[in-house]
């Protein structure tokens, strides 16, 4: 059931990222994640926090892949950097661009 958990909600926040990236979906974020961004930097934007998303995604499925084939506690290791890499980005978008 935890592998299924995992790759659903991989798979729908990599759907999301690309989705932002590729898209430049930014309704898709809440209002004061995107309220100060301004129009010519909403590309670079959507890039950058689509890509954080994405990676958080990857990571939980390859989580997923890994508790499936090995039944171990190291799938927390591709879940963590994953999840650290995607914060990073996201938060650097939000500074960056979110002022």
């Amino acid at each position: 059931m935890e592998i299924a958990i995992l790759e659903t909600m991989g798979l729908i926040l990599a759907v999301l990222g690309c989705v932002l990236w590729k898209k430049q979906k930014i309704t898709i974020l809440h209002d004061y994640h995107r309220d100060n961004v301004l129009d010519s930097d909403k590309k670079a934007f959507c890039k950058i926090s689509g890509i954080g998303i994405l990676v958080i995604g990857i990571g939980l499925v390859l989580s997923g892949i890994i508790v499936g084939i090995t039944d171990s506690a190291y799938s927390f290791i591709a879940f963590g950097a994953g999840f650290v890499i995607g914060m990073i980005m996201l938060i650097y978008a939000g500074i960056r661009y979110n002022r």
